[in-house]
């Protein structure tokens, strides 16, 4: 697996996670925006846009670590797979 394949698969997972937990975070935002009223100390900010944030934070960090994870999982996979085949 080269490089930039492994690269292009943890961005893309990142960008998919960023994408799912901002429209969650949207979606949250929107239906109990009391709630995060609550949870955040500044007034001034709106719930919806911190929701969206927040939602968007975790999920590239999730996404970005789930892609991560994959690509060690393929690394040992492939490994193993070399050390089984004579050659």
């Amino acid at each position: 697996m080269t490089w930039i394949k492994v690269f292009l698969i943890v961005t893309g997972c990142a960008l998919a996670g960023m994408l799912m937990g901002g429209l969650f975070g949207f979606a949250s935002g929107s239906i109990t925006p009391r709630f995060f009223a609550h949870i955040i100390p500044w007034t001034d900010v709106e719930p919806v846009g911190v929701a969206t944030f927040f939602g968007a934070t975790a999920g590239v960090i999730l996404g970005g670590s789930l892609g991560g994870f994959g690509v060690l999982m393929q690394v040992i996979v492939e490994c193993n797979r070399r050390r089984r085949l004579p050659y």
